[in-house]
């Protein structure tokens, strides 16, 4: 996902998206585009950055109303448009599903979510057995390890003491 659609610029149907990317420019080199819950990709016909949001021209969209209808939709690219990562990088998409275990490889869970905070991203884990879900923040003191081609991540649970 790079961005969600926050309405219309203009009066020849540019659409405004406000980026969820950290890498805006890489944008521009992209081709096509799935727009909210389309099975099939659009063209992107072109895009400019604007004030801190890119500008979207896309295929079969030329009115403002019609970027109007699509106001609130995520804009999403294929996983091999995504600009190539260093080594040790990852994308969060790739932590869902995680086995999640502790430092001496007793399961803890499954990630099943990452919730983006201010300060660090937050990683759910349900845990082996049910009950609530896990939240342990992503950050080196708590998750010494992810690896997401051998299918598991290493997390300390935050532990309160009595």
């Amino acid at each position: 996902m790079v961005g969600t659609i926050v309405g219309a610029f203009g009066v020849h149907g540019e659409a405004k998206l406000k980026l969820a990317t950290d890498d805006p420019e890489h944008f521009a080199t992209i081709s096509k585009v799935w727009v909210g819950d389309e099975a099939r990709p659009r063209k992107l016909l072109g895009v400019r950055m604007h004030k801190g949001m890119a500008l979207l021209r896309l295929q079969g969209v030329s009115t403002p109303d019609q970027v109007d209808l699509l106001r609130g939709a995520q804009v999403r690219i294929a996983g091999a448009d995504a600009k190539p990562l260093a080594p040790g990088e990852y994308f969060l998409y790739q932590l869902i599903g995680l086995r999640a275990i502790d430092e001496s490889g007793a399961d803890v869970g499954t990630v099943t979510d990452i919730m983006e905070t201010g300060a660090n991203d937050v990683i759910v884990i349900a845990p082996i057995g049910g009950g609530g879900d896990i939240l342990v923040p992503n950050h080196p003191q708590f998750v010494p390890e992810i690896d997401p081609a051998g299918g598991r991540i290493v997390v300390r649970p935050i532990r309160f003491d009595d």
